[in-house]
This record gives structure tokens, C-alpha cells and sequence, in this order.
């Protein structure tokens, strides 16, 4: 089960919107994009269909074909789907999964750790959104 995603908006201008419809079964805390058709899924490194771009993390788990509430701003604190070995500082991006990872040679730096990776929520790393 994840966590309460959203940590601390610190006063930023966050927003919880309704995007679009999941596209599949998504974990809250997973980086996602927007399809061209409007449907939402977890972020993908993939210029087809294009949704590489990830437009925020998702605040509740989805359920295909049902409204995704995705946690959208910068500068907010919350928690997120992670993997790998994640250090205090570490610059964020995602595996393709919308999974954060340590930026591994992608252009698009989308959070940065605020702990050790799991550290707090096995699976799952507080970060400062970008």
C-alpha cells in the first residue's frame, strides 16, 4: 500500500486534477504522462505514443478506463514509486516505468531525494518535485 503521496505542498502552487482516464492499473506515486488520445499511463522514455514527458505523479491508485487524480506543481514534497539505489540528494528521473530512478542520462530531471531511497515506505522515496 503506498503512503499519503503528498507530503507538504510548501506553499507552491499545487494542484490535484483529474487529467484523464488511466489507460491501465496504476501504483499511486508513479510518474505519468498524457497519451495523444488523452488517456493517462506511467511515463514512458518512448517518443510513441507520445507521453515521454511525465506531467506529474499520480495521487491515488488508478483504475483502467477510470478518472487518474495526478499531483501536478513544483516545488512540492511527496512521496514516489522508486527503485534501484537512491542517495540523499540524488537527482531524479524515471525508468520508463514511471518508476523513479537516479537520473541515468535522460534530459528530464523530475525530482530530487530528499532521503535514501525506501528509506521511510519500502518501494517508495520522498522527494521535492522539479
Amino acid at each position: 500500500m503506498a503512503p499519503n503521496i503528498l507530503v507538504n505542498d510548501g506553499g507552491a502552487p499545487a494542484r490535484i486534477m483529474k487529467l484523464g482516464l488511466a489507460d491501465a492499473a496504476i501504483d499511486a506515486g508513479t510518474f505519468v504522462g498524457m497519451h495523444t488520445d488523452g488517456t493517462i499511463s506511467a511515463a514512458t522514455l518512448d517518443a510513441t505514443p507520445v507521453n515521454s514527458r511525465a506531467v506529474g505523479v499520480l495521487f491515488v491508485d488508478a483504475v483502467s478506463g477510470e478518472p487518474a487524480s495526478v499531483v501536478t506543481g513544483s516545488g512540492l514534497m511527496c512521496f514516489v514509486k522508486s527503485t534501484g539505489s537512491i542517495a540523499l540528494g540524488d537527482m531524479m528521473s524515471h525508468d520508463g516505468d514511471g518508476v523513479a530512478v537516479t537520473n541515468v542520462a535522460t534530459d528530464e530531471i523530475l525530482a530530487v531525494a530528499l532521503e535514501a531511497g525506501s528509506a521511510t515506505h519500502t518501494g517508495y522515496t520522498k522527494v521535492l518535485l522539479r
